[in-house]
């Protein structure tokens, strides 16, 4: 299984009609053929920027979806396909198990999410034919939103899976400052990267992107920082307007920027990989083992071995300890009836 597997049996639980009528009416899609409950949210609008993260919430086990409405937007199709792939990945037991045992899982689920909306409002063909031959632009985005109905952060999710190995494709608002939306492709062998442009994340007013001109393209070496202070270097390719820059992010230089490349020192998730059994299944996932038990914590119900006994405990009616339950007869433990 890998992203792309998980994305394709997602999909699969949808019928062919019903795939090929979501981008004309996701409304009525979501409620008549998946019986999901759809409604407008103002207040969503408020709090989220123009193309960031997917302007909704889902509260899966009721069947309800709230989104930002934004009539006349193409962004309000890919809120509720991004919602839409949620509630699939929640259908489909091995593509959530899968994702929980990940690094990154939760940006592994969104970047899962935005990968089903991409393929549910945006044809395949569309962004091979706007690529052609050449290496990849951040004038691609551009050109693949002017050639459809798509937004452009489902044209950044379509190109964004096609960088030659680890790269990403951000959008940045240039009032704010900050990344409104960013696809991030993993390296195919060592995962995911410390560092990395992600949604939220806040530029300096000197970062060199924004201080691009409308119209302007560079195509460059440049240190990317995180919030928390790490940072690592990309061959960047981007293009501004008045109100945003998108830009390609890539571990290599496709666009020729330097004759002679010095290596990148570039860390990646180095958790180990622990192996472990709850929920009637066993598991491998990295993150650091509970320091108590010294065990995996479960990625379904979070708990480690210690924590599910401490759950499970019956407390003792004479000494009023935690006992497990085969411990305890009629309310006492084994201490007590001896």
């Amino acid at each position: 299984m890998d992203l792309e597997g998980c994305v394709h049996q997602a999909l699969s639980l949808l019928a062919d009609d019903v795939r090929a009528r979501f981008a004309q009416d996701p409304v009525v899609v979501l409620r008549d053929d998946l019986s999901l409950i759809v409604e407008p949210a103002e207040h969503l609008a408020t709090t989220r920027d123009d193309g960031g993260a997917c302007d909704g919430v889902s509260f899966l086990q009721d069947g309800v979806i709230l989104y930002a409405p934004t009539p006349w937007s193409r962004r309000e199709n890919f809120t509720l396909a991004h919602e839409l792939g949620h509630w699939l990945a929640e259908e489909a037991p091995d593509v959530y198990d899968w994702v929980a045992d990940q690094e990154e899982a939760g940006r592994l689920l969104e970047t899962l999410c935005d990968r089903i909306a991409q393929r549910l409002l945006l044809p395949e063909t569309e962004a091979d034919r706007v690529i052609g031959s050449g290496p990849m632009r951040a004038q691609h985005v551009i050109d693949l939103y002017n050639a459809t109905q798509a937004s452009r952060p489902v044209c950044a999710i379509a190109l964004a899976k096609r960088l030659p190995g680890l790269g990403a494709i951000a959008i940045l608002d240039r009032d704010t400052g900050t990344v409104t939306h960013a696809s991030v492709k993993p390296d195919p062998e060592e995962g995911w990267p410390v560092v990395f442009p992600w949604r939220g994340q806040q530029l300096s007013d000197s970062h060199p992107l924004l201080g691009m001109a409308p119209g302007a393209s560079t195509a460059r070496r440049l240190t990317w920082r995180t919030p928390w202070g790490a940072q690592a270097d990309f061959y960047v390719d981007a293009v501004a307007d008045e109100r945003r820059i998108v830009a390609v992010f890539c571990a290599s230089d496709l666009w020729d920027v330097e004759r002679f490349h010095v290596p990148t020192d570039r860390d990646f998730d180095a958790r180990p990989l622990l192996t472990g059994s709850c929920c009637g299944t066993v598991f491998e996932r990295r993150g650091y083992p509970c320091p108590e038990c010294g065990q995996p914590f479960c990625p379904r119900c979070g708990d480690c071995p210690c924590a599910r006994d401490a759950r499970c405990a019956v407390l003792c009616t004479s000494c009023f300890l935690a006992f497990l339950p085969h411990l305890v007869s009629d309310g006492l433990c084994v201490d007590c009836r001896s």
